[in-house]
C-alpha cells in the first residue's frame, strides 16, 4: 500500500515548475529543487525517484495549465469568428505580457533544450494537439460548421501556430502593438476563411 505524502505535492511541481521555467532543465540541480520546494533531497527522490521523473512530472502539469488557458481562452469571448480567434490570442498575449522577465514558454523551451527525449515531443505533441481539437470546438460554434470541418481544422491549427510565434516574439523582446498586428491580421484572415467555407 502506498503510503500517503506528507508535504503538498502540487505545491512542490509548482515550485518546480517555476524553477525549470526560469533555468531550464539542465541547469536546474536537485539542490536547487530541494531549496525551491522545501523538500529535502531525499524526499524528493523518495517522491519521484529522479529529477527527470519530477521534470516529466512538472511538465505534464504546465502542459495542463496551458491547455486550460487555451480552452478558457477561447470560450472567454462568444460570438462570431473574429471574436473568438481575437479572445484567444490576446489571451495568449497578455499571458505573454505578464511575465516581466520574458521567459516565454516552458514547452517551447523544453523543446528547444530536450527535444530529442521521446517522452518530452510526446508530451508536447499531445498538448499542441489538445490545443488544435480546443480552439476548433470554438471556431466550429462561432461559424457553425462541423468541428471536422477541414477549415475549422486547418484554421484552428493556424491559429494555435500563430499563438507560438506570439510567444517567441515576446521572448525576444518584441514591442506588444507589433505582435497585435500579427494577432489581428490571423484573426480576420481565419474569418475571412471560415466565412468563406460556411
Amino acid at each position: 500500500m502506498s503510503r500517503t505524502r506528507a508535504f503538498d505535492e502540487n505545491a512542490a511541481l509548482d515550485a518546480a515548475i517555476e524553477l525549470f521555467w526560469v533555468r531550464g532543465y539542465r541547469a536546474a540541480s536537485v539542490s536547487d529543487l530541494s531549496a525551491a520546494t522545501g523538500l529535502a533531497n531525499g524526499s524528493l527522490y523518495q517522491a519521484w525517484g529522479s529529477k527527470w521523473e519530477l521534470f516529466l512530472a512538472a511538465f505534464r502539469r504546465y502542459c495542463a495549465r496551458r491547455l486550460e488557458l487555451v480552452r478558457g481562452a477561447v470560450e472567454a469571448r462568444p460570438g462570431d469568428v473574429a471574436a473568438t480567434a481575437t479572445g484567444f490570442l490576446d489571451a495568449i498575449v497578455a499571458d505573454c505580457t505578464g511575465q516581466p522577465d520574458r521567459r516565454g514558454c516552458l514547452m517551447i523551451n523544453t523543446m528547444a533544450e530536450l527535444g530529442s527525449s521521446a517522452e518530452v515531443a510526446q508530451i508536447s505533441n499531445e498538448t499542441v494537439s489538445n490545443m488544435d481539437r480546443a480552439v476548433a470546438d470554438g471556431l466550429a460554434r462561432a461559424s457553425g460548421l462541423e468541428v471536422r470541418h477541414p477549415e475549422v481544422v486547418s484554421s484552428a491549427a493556424h491559429l494555435v501556430a500563430v499563438s507560438q510565434a506570439v510567444i517567441q516574439f515576446s521572448r525576444i523582446g518584441r514591442d506588444e502593438s507589433d505582435i497585435r498586428v500579427v494577432t489581428r491580421h490571423a484573426a480576420a484572415g481565419v474569418a475571412r476563411s471560415l466565412a468563406a467555407a460556411a
